[in-house]
């Protein structure tokens, strides 16, 4: 078990390092790299708390950050503005929602998840466009044997569709056991950030 999970590790480090040194990207990586005989029949690395792409990513921005190096990605907009402009670009939210159901029935629910994103971000009282979004992250986890990954789709596709859940007031993480629990260091932190 010790030694698959250190083959695991190296493989996955030193992959994604080879093609990074290659010019490949984090995200190029992460659609690349697959296990090699041996390792990609071993239940005990497969992806059931993060993924070989979660973990490529994880590995490329350790060592060279989040930035890809093309300038396009340098200072994008932020999330509504960007959408904004780019459900305009693609002729307005029935555009974008008409073609996307014709991807949905195909089954390309990563695409149809992205561009309803953008739709989300720039109408996000469209109701319709969270249900399409939503239906899109469900078959996502749904297909996704990684439990961190489907549960992130799951939850995004609730909210989408009924909202964040309500906290009651006073729930939090500052609760006097957690605050009992930390170090000084921590407990300094924890005021700083406050």
């Amino acid at each position: 078990y010790l030694s698959k999970q250190r083959d695991a590790y190296k493989y996955i480090h030193d992959q994604t390092l080879r093609l990074a040194n290659e010019g490949y990207t984090m995200n190029e990586i992460a659609e690349m790299i697959k296990y090699p005989d041996g390792l990609d029949d071993e239940w005990s690395v497969r992806g059931y708390y993060g993924s070989l792409s979660h973990d490529s990513k994880a590995v490329y921005q350790r060592y060279l950050g989040w930035y890809d190096s093309n300038p396009a990605n340098l200072n994008p907009l932020p999330p509504v503005e960007a959408s904004k402009r780019y459900v305009e670009f693609m002729g307005g939210s029935k555009a974008v929602m008409k073609k996307a159901k014709e991807y949905y029935d195909k089954g390309e629910y990563r695409w149809v998840a992205e561009v309803m994103n953008r739709v989300v971000f720039a109408e996000p009282d469209n109701q319709e466009a969270k249900n399409l979004a939503a239906d899109a992250l469900e078959q996502l986890g749904y297909q996704s044997e990684d439990p961190t990954w489907r549960n992130e789709y799951l939850v995004g596709a609730y909210e989408l569709r009924n909202g964040a859940p309500k906290v009651p007031d006073g729930f939090g993480s500052s609760s006097p056991d957690t605050i009992k629990a930390m170090t000084i260091d921590m407990y300094l932190d924890y005021l700083g950030i406050r």
